[in-house]
């Protein structure tokens, strides 16, 4: 008896080491009953930025940096303001920060807090109604740059197997952001006007937290989809027991 125990350990440290040669040195793995599992959750997640920044093509994850998010309907004129923009990039999402992170098994649910230093956004825009009381129209290039941006997310997950293997499956992605501080320039506002123009963008960049207020939800929700589809292709990939050994 004492013997098969032993032949049996070996054959469980065999397979542990085996799994972990296996995984990708983007994925740390954690074990989901260590007494600290938000704290490693945290650094495998630090530890996929630069990776994430790249793109992983065996994953099929495309390249973070810049993020492209293409045409984005910001506001739809139901505010009096309609606000649209194209061929979107945001450059800096890579370099989050989480600050707080609590991770429940039991529950199947993360909950995460992070800080993006710096945001960057170019496109080009159109726009026209009234924002802070003043009219506004054009179109044209823009560019943004965004200061400590707050996000707030909230996985909850589920278990379904595959081939009789277990995988995790997202049920719910939930992300908010608080906005932080910034400006942003509009170029070619009033058929270039440069006066009017200067004027729109004093405006926008002394008022920079009412108006991004008005047009972050649908920032949120695009970043929302991207991140979603991001972890999708990296938990399709790795089964439960591989993610989440014993």
């Amino acid at each position: 008896m004492q013997s098969t125990l032993i032949v049996a350990s070996l054959m469980m440290c065999f397979l542990g080491v085996s799994l972990a040669g296996s995984m990708p040195e983007y994925i740390q793995v954690c074990h989901r009953n260590d007494p600290e599992l938000s704290k490693c959750l945290k650094s495998s997640v630090h530890n996929l930025r630069p990776y994430l920044a790249k793109g992983i093509k065996e994953l099929n994850v495309p390249p973070l940096e810049p993020l492209y998010i293409g045409e984005l309907s910001i506001l739809d004129g139901s505010a009096g303001i309609t606000v649209r923009a194209k061929k979107l990039n945001i450059l800096g999402a890579s370099n989050f920060e989480i600050t707080k992170l609590r991770a429940s098994t039991q529950n199947r649910r993360f909950d995460f807090e992070l800080i993006l230093p710096h945001l960057q956004g170019e496109g080009m825009y159109e726009i026209n109604g009234n924002i802070l009381a003043l009219p506004i129209k054009g179109n044209g290039p823009f560019t943004g740059n965004f200061t400590n941006f707050l996000a707030y997310v909230r996985v909850q997950y589920d278990i379904k197997k595959s081939n009789d293997l277990d995988y995790l499956h997202v049920k719910e992605f939930a992300l908010k952001i608080r906005t932080g501080k910034g400006n942003l320039k509009l170029e070619n506002l009033f058929n270039g006007d440069k006066v009017l123009g200067d004027v729109i963008n004093d405006t926008i960049n002394q008022n920079f937290e009412v108006f991004t207020n008005e047009i972050i939800a649908p920032i949120a929700r695009a970043l929302e989809t991207n991140f979603l589809a991001i972890t999708t292709k990296i938990l399709e990939n790795f089964t439960y027991n591989e993610l989440f050994p014993v």
